[in-house]
């Protein structure tokens, strides 16, 4: 078992700590309501959860900024081509 300990360690170091937020920062990212966000809507509910205890849940960061640029590449791509996003 101390051999196993001994050759994970290396690996530890070589794993890039992700920042954790809380649903209010996701909510704020992508545009949404803290609840909204909490309950798996908006396309959320396919991102990463992670537990604190009974009742806090974190997401990732770098997941939920990729996240929001697929989802503004997904709708520049539904706008018909001569719209122009600036209104006058």
């Amino acid at each position: 078992m101390k051999v196993l300990a001994q050759t994970l360690k290396p690996l530890m170091s070589l794993m890039t700590k992700k920042t954790r937020i809380d649903a209010r920062r996701v909510a704020e990212i992508i545009g949404c309501s803290r609840k909204t966000v909490l309950n798996g809507g908006a396309g959320t509910a396919q991102l990463t959860r992670i537990r604190n205890g009974s009742t806090q849940v974190r997401f990732i960061l770098e997941e939920v900024l990729a996240f929001a640029e697929k989802q503004e590449r997904d709708a520049q791509r539904r706008l018909p081509k001569n719209h122009s996003t600036i209104t006058s």
